[in-house]
């Protein structure tokens, strides 16, 4: 029986229940799909608020080096005594000596100042100096130009100032670096461009493909401070896809890991309901046989018992001894197929209970085959040479052999020729064994050797589905195949080590 065949048989609980799983299977693929795509929306949002974030950072520390840089010229300048020298001047008005910064070549050109924090001598020294440079730059300049003012101190100072401060331009190549930098720090390893767009004349690129691109940010592109506000920076990053994948590689592989393990599982319960299936037929099948062949001895020797009490054949001896003869032969039949049975559960495990031994093959089976001659119509040859020999089990294979004789002659019709074959080839002993009979079907050449196996049509010929389930058990105790096939007859290949 096919398996299509099995499962159309099934009871209508068994397939509600495996239609259940289905769509429990069905279920969480489905979940799984979703939460996939739920994650990868939301992993796609975080990879946009790290770019905003990562060319927000780049953009502020470029401003913020421009701003230094024009910090270290101004402080440069006023450390230059040919551009820039200070003095002291009394301040009437608050009783100290006040800081005059002034022009050397024009000293009317000043600026004065003064602090009673820190008060000076009315003649500078260098150290006073540069404390008076250091807090200049800190309290004024440092001041200045965070807020983008410029003061003109001297003519010559804001000047100088008002020139370094148009001609700063924005470092391009610094900001593709620390925007790089700024990437890796959020483990974005992809390949990034940098735009800079002058809004007045051209407008924003259209988000086109399937790259990200940052917010636009205004930037000072020509100079450090840009009074219109019309350049605009945005950031490309190229391949977001490929991010977000190994980023969620992990993810991904687990749930197709998870899935897979679910409908394997569910792939095997539907085996092992068809296999459960399978043999709970295949007992029926058995027992159904197994009691009609148990009943027919039973009603044998029930019959001569009620023939020897019943009807006086105790008075006939002739007739009592056949009644006995048939009994014992019935008996001895019931016997036999209560050791079949028995030897189920005692043949479990073969490979434990073989006594091997080395014997040339044609004589042994030259022995086997003349107990089966008084069998009218089975006739048997031989092509095998003397001096192969195997080394085996002798009871067991004779079991097997024997098996497979009775096999042939059961289903083989009336006249059957059983032709045995074997060779050596290497580390291997093959045996073969063929019959003249009608064969089996292919479909059903798979299962002949399973335990309570039958194949349909042949029920009518007595047996339990035992014998060719012990021929495979013993073979492959011997670490041997044996396989099947259908070719003019049924072939038995037989394949067991030499040594």
């Amino acid at each position: 029986m096919s398996k299509a065949d099995i499962f159309v048989g099934m009871n209508n609980r068994v397939r509600r229940l495996f239609l259940l799983a289905l769509l429990a299977a069905a279920g969480l693929l489905c979940l799984q799909v979703y939460w996939i795509s739920k994650e990868w929306t939301r992993s796609a949002d975080i990879l946009q608020r790290e770019v905003d974030y990562s060319f927000q950072q780049a953009v502020d520390k470029e401003w913020s080096r421009r701003k230094d840089t024009l910090t270290a010229y101004l402080s440069d300048l006023l450390h230059d005594t040919n551009s820039v020298r200070f003095g002291t001047r009394y301040n009437k008005t608050e009783n100290v000596w006040a800081v005059t910064m002034y022009d050397p070549a024009n000293p009317k050109d000043y600026s004065s100042w003064s602090n009673k924090l820190h008060p000076v001598s009315e003649k500078l020294s260098d150290k006073e100096r540069e404390e008076v440079i250091a807090r200049f730059i800190e309290e004024n300049l440092i001041k200045s130009i965070a807020s983008d003012v410029i003061f003109f101190y001297t003519q010559r100072v804001g000047q100088a100032w008002t020139k370094k401060y148009n001609d700063l331009s924005m470092d391009t190549l610094f900001m593709k670096k620390m925007f790089k930098a700024e990437l890796a720090q959020n483990k974005i390893d992809a390949g990034f461009s940098i735009a800079y767009i002058d809004t007045t004349q051209d407008p924003l690129p259209e988000m086109k493909g399937s790259a990200l691109y940052s917010k636009p940010i205004t930037v000072n592109f020509k100079r450090v401070n840009d009074i219109a506000k019309k350049y605009v920076a945005q950031a490309t990053v190229r391949n977001p896809r490929m991010v977000l994948f190994k980023r969620l590689w992990l993810i991904g592989i687990g749930s197709l890991l998870l899935l897979g393990l679910t409908f394997w599982c569910l792939y095997r319960m539907y085996q092992t309901i068809i296999r459960q299936k399978q043999l709970d037929e295949l007992k029926d099948d058995f027992i159904s046989n197994m009691t009609h062949e148990l009943k027919t001895p039973i009603a044998t020797v029930t019959a001569a018992i009620d023939g020897l009490q019943f009807y006086n054949a105790l008075n006939d001896k002739e007739r009592t001894k056949r009644y006995l003869n048939v009994s014992r032969t019935e008996l001895n039949r019931l016997d036999q197929m209560v050791s079949k049975a028995l030897e189920l559960s005692v043949e479990q495990n073969i490979s434990g209970q073989l006594v091997k031994e080395k014997f040339a093959l044609r004589p042994f089976l030259e022995q086997l085959l003349s107990s089966f001659d008084v069998q009218s119509g089975f006739r048997w040859q031989l092509d095998i040479d003397a001096e192969i020999k195997m080394y085996a089990d002798k009871e067991k294979f004779g079991a097997v052999f024997q098996n497979l004789i009775e096999n042939a002659i059961k289903y083989g019709g009336d006249d059957v020729l059983m032709h045995f074959a074997a060779e050596r080839a290497g580390a291997w002993l093959t045996i073969t064994v063929q019959d003249n009979g009608p064969g089996i079907d292919k479909a059903y050449l798979p299962h002949i050797f399973n335990k309570f196996y039958r194949v349909p049509g042949a029920v009518e010929a007595k047996g339990f589905g035992l014998g060719l389930y012990r021929v495979a058990g013993i073979i492959k105790a011997h670490g041997g195949t044996v396989v099947a096939e259908t070719k003019e007859g049924l072939h038995f290949i037989i394949k067991i080590p030499v040594a």
